[in-house]
């Protein structure tokens, strides 16, 4: 038996609070500032670790013909307000998925901001952009999307879900209403597609994507590929490791799991602790995720350079939709009416 079920009470009063809050802003008495451009909210029900980053990057990647912006809270930084990023902004004044996007595409724009409003309102005062990506918003209705995107991950589907405590739920499954596009994340690479249209009857008149983990080569912070034996110590510092830890054991030997809490600040002692189990086994290597690397970045010496790799991910829409997928959010981008 699930122990969290005995929490269902407090389930319903912490959903009988959402759903009074959506109404709220369903009927107006609380509002949501729309905007003269395409705004792109990327978000889920459940709790973290639905690959958000990835699909944000997935579309900066392939939509590269319109200017775009991005607005996030920026989750673990150690600053707040409005900081609109430059070449110059550290991991802790930005957080470190938003550093990681920021980096990887020229010319981006980004805000980080807890009042999304105010990010997006900066944006359009210092830029002529094209669409704005709302990251990790679904919830923060503030902001009137012109354009939704829930994430679900296969494993932990949010129709299967319950509402917080005694689930991983933010708010209530009714509110897949306000999606336009459903992405099922992190499938199994051998997902039938008979399973798949299943899951799209259950959602009738939504249009329903599958997508899977990519997995890119690994690098060292000199960007130089993997040397050395294949054991290993497997570093984490993500809400949902097991995917990673599954891809790292098809072709290594793990020898321990370092694993830390979703946006782990790694401190001096961290460090130590790292140099020393490869002083001691010199023939290991460690292997992390690229958001712990950007993390880890600022405290390595020459060292742990060569010893510490990293593994990129991307996000690849399943059955040949991709080109569906992406077809959809340009016509939204093309049609969109302020």
């Amino acid at each position: 038996m699930n122990w969290r079920l005995l929490l269902w009470p407090f389930s319903l009063i912490y959903g009988g609070i959402t759903s009074i809050r959506n109404l709220l802003f369903n009927i107006g008495v609380l509002r949501s500032k729309s905007f003269p451009l395409p705004v792109i909210c990327i978000g889920n029900l459940s709790t973290g670790g639905t690959g958000k980053t990835p699909m944000t990057e997935y579309l900066l990647k392939n939509i590269t013909n319109q200017k775009a912006a991005v607005v996030s809270r920026g989750y673990g930084r150690k600053t707040k307000g409005l900081i609109l990023a430059n070449p110059n902004s550290t991991v802790e004044e930005i957080g470190d998925e938003p550093w990681q996007i920021f980096h990887k595409f020229k010319n981006l724009k980004m805000a980080l901001a807890e009042k999304r409003v105010e990010g997006i309102d900066a944006l359009l005062k210092a830029e002529n952009l094209d669409f704005i990506l709302l990251d990790d918003a679904y919830q923060h209705r503030y902001v009137k999307p012109s354009f939704s995107i829930l994430l679900s991950t296969f494993s932990q589907p949010f129709y299967q879900d319950y509402i917080l405590p005694s689930g991983n739920l933010r708010e209530s499954r009714r509110a897949v209403s306000r999606a336009d596009i459903i992405l099922f994340t992190k499938c199994p690479n051998d997902l039938g597609i008979e399973q798949a249209h299943i899951i799209k009857s259950k959602f009738p008149g939504k249009e329903v994507y599958f997508s899977a983990i990519s997995y890119g080569s690994l690098k060292n912070h000199l960007g130089k590929g993997f040397k050395g034996s294949k054991k290993i110590l497997a570093l984490t510092g993500i809400a949902k490791p097991k995917l990673f830890i599954e891809h790292l054991a098809m072709s290594f030997e793990i020898q321990k799991h370092l694993k830390f809490p979703d946006h782990y600040q790694f401190t001096d002692k961290d460090i130590n602790s790292f140099k020393k189990m490869l002083d001691q086994n010199p023939e290991l290597q460690i292997i992390c995720t690229e958001k712990d690397w950007v993390r880890l970045q600022n405290h390595w010496d020459d060292s742990l350079k060569s010893k510490i790799y990293h593994l990129p991910i991307e996000l690849e829409i399943l059955f040949d939709e991709g080109d569906k997928f992406l077809n959809q959010i340009e016509r939204h981008l093309k049609t969109f009416k302020a």
